[in-house]
Order: structure tokens, then C-alpha cells, then sequence
């Protein structure tokens, strides 16, 4: 099922459109498809009304809210939302999270307990002695 639609751009936006192009190597329409899927695709169910934006970067709960995850927090949970469906080490995710800092097991817990307080307790599991995983 095809129809035609017609937009009227502005210049700015067409200057954007047309330089995505260019960067897709792809022609305006299919551009423009290529940029609403992105759009269209961009949430992950996280279970329980709550959901991460791929292109926003952020974490909703069920009443479209962002649920305001720290820098750092926002770290710790792309290390373990990349790692969908497998267990990451602590030492990866203190890695990923604090750069080149020594940080306790226990600063981990605590961030992770603050995660869980500002979604649910379910979205990141713990793996006694070996990790963390999604738990969605």
C-alpha cells in the first residue's frame, strides 16, 4: 500500500535532509523513510510500563517521564542493556562506568540499587560471584 504525501520544508530542514542523504547514499525518500524507522524503532521495552529511547538516550517510566539516571548510572545500564541476554562481569561494568578509577563492589551495589529504586527491582538481575544482566 503506497500513497503519496506531500511536506512542506523549510530550507533548514531541507539542507538536513539532503545531507543525510549524502551520508546514507541513499535517495530523499528512502532517506526519509531510513529516518522515521529510526525514529519509530527507537524504544526498548524495559517490562513494567518502562522504556529506554534509543535517540534520546533516556529511560521513561509509564507515564513518559524520564526517570533521571545520572551520568554515571546511564552508563551502568548501557553496559548491561548492550549485553542483552548475557551476564557482564563487575569489572566490566565498573570499567564502563567510572573510566579509570579503582571503585569498590560496593559503589556498584549502591548504583545499581539506585537504578532499581528509580525503575524496578526486576530490570537488572544479579548473578551471585559473576554479575549482572537485564532482567527484561
Amino acid at each position: 500500500m503506497s500513497s503519496n504525501i506531500t511536506i512542506d520544508l523549510t530550507k533548514d530542514m531541507e539542507r538536513f535532509l539532503k545531507s543525510k542523504a549524502r551520508e546514507f547514499n541513499l535517495p530523499l525518500e528512502e532517506t526519509l523513510k531510513e529516518i522515521l524507522s529510526q525514529q519509530v524503532d527507537s524504544r526498548i521495552d524495559l517490562g513494567k510500563g518502562f522504556y529506554y529511547d534509543k535517540v534520546l538516550k533516556k529511560v521513561f517510566d509509564r507515564k513518559n517521564v524520564d526517570v533521571g539516571l545520572t551520568k554515571t548510572q546511564m552508563n551502568i545500564f548501557h553496559t548491561i542493556l548492550r549485553s542483552q541476554g548475557t551476564i557482564v562481569d563487575v569489572e566490566t561494568i565498573k570499567k564502563n562506568a567510572w573510566k579509570d578509577k579503582n571503585t569498590s563492589i560496593f559503589t556498584l551495589r549502591n548504583m545499581i540499587k539506585q537504578i532499581r529504586d528509580k525503575t524496578y527491582y526486576g530490570l537488572i538481575k544479579s548473578h551471585s560471584s559473576r554479575g549482572y544482566s537485564a532482567g527484561f
